[in-house]
């Protein structure tokens, strides 16, 4: 239906979101801070004031929150009928404060303090008073060189300093890998690879193609003929779009609580994982080093705390491919009994027809002839990766005061201190 007349002016929650939207800005100067030359030189008068417990809650909850459930409004396959659609690819029937390919929910949220460096198992609703549940990984501030590779130039006066909070988005891309898998070498799509890298081998997929009575589209002309350097270039990419929602969902919360902060490239992520431990040991990823030329050292997980589908001792891809299955359709999977579900009629997850036994043995096959071949999965995109950061800290407004005009900062962060710290005044508490 047509609307009859325009609005005249935005209702109230539309006008918050386009007033943190408008004033959303990387505002990197905290307390403590130096800018040592340049035209904005410059040392702060304040020490640094490290976040509070609530202020990391309300941070963390905006990057990973718990929010419910999600709504699986897809289109499945149903038993029984000849049908498209791939709804099925649905990892998780929960949701999260930011969205995620096929739900699968892969990225998960590091952080370091002044205290120590932390790993977010879940976060709910901190208005509700619930606290994140978190685990320690070691004491004191995670100690990043601050040198190219591990750290780029142009933040090394401000990044992770003391008394800021410094996040770090980390994604499992072998997780959604597997799941994709499925999908594209379903009946449905039939895509078929080869590997450039290996005089265009057909990826263990030979008996799958259709020039052999298989189901994969091994003509050219179909333009379902890919190359597995596109395939994990294409998955990697899309796994890692978590991480910059993430921190930018990060980045308007600290405009609403009055915290400066920015977001930034974490600069060498292999090394923030763990890759030279023996020169910076980063958070402690596992890597394997496979001997086969040119491949590189893979992360594959922390040990203890998050482990990967694939470990350093696996020989074969069958497990970690029906464990993505069994999640979704084994007896505990999330279209079975027992899983909270979006729909009214309860029934409607049974209904879903799970991933067919040929896209099941396809996937089998590709991500062993990768293994076998490369000593590694995937082949060429990193099973863990760290792409981005976001860094929140109280502001130094003293600096803002002396270099910028004074709408530059807002009513959230002059009054700051005073909401959320009970301090009347600044200098009473910070001034050095």
């Amino acid at each position: 239906m047509a609307p009859t007349e325009c609005l005249t002016e935005a209702p109230p929650a539309v006008q918050h979101l386009m007033d943190l939207l408008h004033k959303r800005k990387s505002r990197r100067f905290g307390c403590g801070m130096e800018l040592s030359s340049g035209p904005l030189s410059y040392h702060s008068h304040h020490e640094p004031l490290a976040l509070s417990p609530e202020e990391e809650d309300y941070l963390i909850f905006a990057a990973v929150g718990a929010t419910g459930l999600n709504l699986g409004d897809m289109q499945f396959l149903r038993h029984g009928r000849q049908e498209n659609g791939q709804g099925m690819a649905l990892m998780n029937l929960q949701s999260r404060t930011v969205p995620s390919a096929c739900a699968a929910q892969t990225t998960r949220l590091f952080y370091t303090n002044d205290e120590g460096v932390y790993f977010v198992h879940r976060s709910s609703n901190p208005t509700d008073g619930a606290v994140p549940t978190v685990q320690p990984i070691q004491e004191g501030r995670l100690n990043i060189p601050r040198a190219l590779p591990f750290m780029l130039s142009f933040n090394q006066w401000y990044t992770n300093q003391p008394g800021t909070t410094y996040f770090m988005p980390i994604t499992n891309v072998t997780q959604l890998y597997l799941n994709l898998l499925l999908v594209v070498l379903s009946e449905e799509y039939g895509y078929f690879f080869v590997d450039t890298d290996n005089n265009n081998a057909p990826c263990g997929l030979d008996k799958f193609r259709r020039s052999r009575g298989g189901h994969l589209h091994d003509d050219p002309a179909t333009r379902r003929m890919l190359t597995l350097r596109d395939l994990d270039a294409t998955i990697s990419d899309i796994a890692v779009q978590e991480q910059g929602i993430m921190c930018q969902n990060m980045l308007l919360m600290q405009q609403a609580m009055g915290l400066g902060g920015s977001m930034q490239s974490v600069g060498s992520g292999r090394h923030l994982l763990g890759m030279e431990p023996q020169v910076f040991p980063g958070l402690g990823f596992e890597f394997v080093y496979p001997t086969r030329p040119g491949v590189r050292p893979n992360p594959i997980g922390l040990p203890g705390i998050w482990d990967g589908p694939v470990s350093a001792d696996t020989t074969d891809m069958e497990d970690a491919v029906r464990a993505i299955v069994d999640s979704k359709f084994g007896p505990h999977g999330i279209y079975r009994n027992g899983h909270p579900r979006p729909w009214s009629n309860p029934e409607v997850g049974a209904e879903v027809q799970p991933h067919s036994e040929q896209s099941i043995a396809a996937a089998i096959a590709l991500c062993n002839y990768v293994l076998h071949t490369y000593g590694r999965f995937p082949a060429h995109a990193d099973a863990f990766r760290s792409v981005v950061a976001c860094q929140a800290h109280h502001l130094d407004l003293d600096f803002y005061d002396t270099f910028y005009p004074p709408h530059t900062l807002h009513n959230s962060h002059r009054d700051h201190l005073a909401t959320w710290h009970g301090m009347a005044e600044r200098t009473q508490e910070v001034e050095l």
